[in-house]
């Protein structure tokens, strides 16, 4: 199972509050510049006229923020972390393993503060500038450092209380594979750096005569790493700079990182994320999944097993507002287990149809994960989302299929009669019309070239805003969750990004995709057969890590060779988005399944596992349609404008 944050084990007193409001300030100027950004919508389409380089002063403005959320989230300890072997773990190495993980982001963020300092240094004395507004580039570039520094003063913090947890670690003992592969880890980290130390342009030369063992010794660490559970934005991190430092040198690796992360957190699409992010919770505080749910009820209720239909579908629309896998399943489980007890489904037919419904999250447009592969690869955000429209159609009718395939084997899982609620329809059309609405201009306006990626997002968030400001949802509490729930991904996402893209470079530099590409090259086999074996490595990796990481860690060496295959990177994106997601809800370490124990606590974890077979078999065949047909990935995106 995997977990994306860790509870606080403690910081500094008064630390968490002060960044918090730090991050508060910081949502609250990204959606200031949403609203920005949908008047400048508005002016060109009314008044024929438009902010001359708004991307230039939204592009900084936004990279800022985003920097300030970073504080906020060290103090909160939002990391991804997998933690497949934390039952094998004992109390005592996971407090030193928290420790280390503190002191490795303490190092992450220093040096990215100390490189942008120094790159801020040098734009100034450049007088580097943008390119019509003419606003000097500096300034940005130190307070993205200020933020970045902020954020590595409180791990160290985090570090401080982690010494201090040490004594009261107590508790059985490791499993003894746990501490061979922390002793494996220790003994290829020193191994490096001794090596290093003593004889630094041997370790450069054998690194470049043997590239292939050096990427695998890169990976191994980085698996060991991560089943330890330290934060995968550190271990990326730190396996990028080191690789990089095996062919560019120290201070060039240092500032590769720091220019990369800066460049990336400059791009105009950088706040697509963080603003889409603010789309859902918004769309959660204004209750759109009682709406959604209302009406999916209404329509199919009356059916026999009515419900679990009803539950499906409504998971699909709030997937278009929450973009989160995990995030569907836990609404809708709050929502829809409760009603289906009541009215006497099966345990196994509830707890699959939430489970599986809440795949339908991450790829249903607009999604986070979508996103995240579109800002890896830099492939277009609304290309890729209209992509996936037509598979997030197909899956919600297998999911539909194979629900009423089951029934038909098993009619006792719900029960006989269901009340009808045709007259619920109505209203509940009426409660759901503005979510409808803004689902619609989101998409619409992306699939029809009205809205670039950046401003179909801010057009959501402000959206997701009024619908929860007209419906007097917004209080003191509703804000500080939404800003609270902003901050935490959006930290935890862009650390991850800035690992990523050091750690992309590293496998680049060392010719790896090519190497993997020369070697496939040699085996007799067609296309088909590769992907097939790639399907199944997904499959297996979803199930044990989150699609944020799995993205994180394959797509710089996998996208090259699937590209090199023939296969379209649009195809690509969709379908391995598809099978991690399908990862989701396959036993026995699918995310989605330990979030429906946890909300069904007298449910046998056996039981949800049991019932969500058929979903895993009914995404199968989508598996195989998708790369049968890849024209269900390539059609739709192929007619935008």
């Amino acid at each position: 199972m995997n977990t994306d944050s860790l509870p606080s084990r403690g910081t500094v007193p008064g630390v968490e509050r002060l960044t918090g409001y730090v991050a508060m300030v910081a949502v609250a100027g990204i959606l200031t510049g949403a609203i920005i950004v949908v008047g400048d919508v508005l002016a060109r389409w009314l008044l024929g006229t438009a902010i001359v380089a708004l991307n230039e002063i939204m592009s900084s403005v936004f990279a800022v923020a985003v920097a300030a959320t970073l504080p906020a989230g060290a103090a909160r300890r939002v990391n991804l972390r997998i933690d497949l072997l934390g039952a094998m773990t004992g109390p005592r190495l996971t407090a030193w393993m928290t420790l280390l993980g503190s002191l490795m982001l303490a190092a992450f963020f220093a040096l990215l503060a100390w490189r942008l300092s120094v790159l801020g240094l040098r734009y100034a004395a450049q007088g580097r500038a943008t390119a019509i507004w003419n606003w000097p580039l500096a300034p940005t570039y130190f307070a993205i450092a200020f933020f970045m520094g902020l954020a590595a003063l409180v791990q160290l913090s985090n570090a401080v209380q982690d010494v201090l947890a040490l004594p009261k670690a107590k508790g059985p003992r490791s499993h003894p594979v746990v501490p061979v592969l922390a002793a494996l880890l220790v003994v290829l980290v020193l191994g490096g750096l001794g090596w290093g130390v003593a004889d630094y342009d041997g370790l450069t030369q054998w690194a470049g005569a043997h590239p292939a063992l050096t990427v695998i010794l890169a990976f191994t660490v980085l698996w060991l790493g991560v089943l330890l559970q330290l934060p995968l934005a550190t271990v990326t991190a730190a396996i990028g700079l080191a690789g990089t430092m095996l062919y560019l040198g120290g201070a060039t690796s240092g500032n590769v990182f720091a220019s990369d992360s800066a460049d990336f957190l400059r791009d105009p699409q950088v706040a697509t994320l963080p603003l889409f992010l603010i789309m859902g919770a918004f769309a959660v505080a204004a209750g759109i999944s009682d709406d959604l749910f209302r009406v999916a009820n209404a329509l199919l209720g009356g059916v026999r097993g009515g419900l679990a239909y009803a539950t499906v579908a409504g998971c699909a629309g709030f997937g278009a507002v929450s973009g989160n896998s995990v995030a569907t399943s836990a609404t809708f489980g709050r929502l829809a287990l409760p009603e289906m007890t009541r009215r006497g489904y099966a345990p196994a037919l509830s707890t699959a149809t939430v489970a599986a419904g809440g795949t339908l999250g991450a790829l249903v447009p607009p999604s986070g994960v979508i996103i995240l592969f579109a800002l890896l690869t830099e492939e277009s955000i609304a290309a890729l989302f209209v992509a996936a429209m037509v598979p997030a159609l197909l899956a919600l009718l297998l999911y539909f299929a194979t629900i009423w395939i089951t029934l038909r084997l098993n009619p006792a899982l719900v029960p006989e009669t269901e009340p009808g609620s045709r007259a619920d329809l109505i209203p509940a059309l009426k409660g759901a019309f503005p979510v409808i609405l803004l689902f619609t201009a989101v998409i619409g306006g992306l699939y029809g070239g009205l809205f670039t990626a950046t401003e179909s997002a801010a057009v959501g968030a402000v959206g997701a805003f009024l619908l929860a400001l007209a419906r007097g949802r917004l209080n003191r509490h509703s804000l500080l969750q939404v800003f609270g729930e902003t901050t935490a991904s959006t930290a935890m996402i862009y650390a991850l990004i800035f690992g990523a893209l050091v750690f992309s470079f590293f496998i680049n530099l060392g010719g790896t995709p090519q190497m993997v590409t020369d070697w496939i090259g040699g085996i007799e086999a067609r296309p088909v057969l590769i992907l097939g074996v790639l399907i199944l490595f997904y499959l297996a990796l979803g199930s044990v890590m989150d699609s944020f990481a799995v993205m994180v860690i394959t797509v710089p060496v996998v996208t090259p060779l699937v590209l090199d295959l023939g296969y379209d990177i649009l195809f690509w994106g969709v379908l391995m988005l598809v099978v991690v997601e399908t990862g989701m809800i396959t036993p026995p370490f699918g995310m989605n399944l330990f979030v429906l124990k946890a909300l069904q606590k007298d449910v046998p974890l056996g039981t949800v596992m049991r019932g969500v077979v058929p979903f895993i078999l009914a995404d199968l065949v989508k598996i195989v349609l998708l790369v049968a047909v890849p024209a269900l990935s390539l059609w739709l995106p192929g007619t935008m404008r």
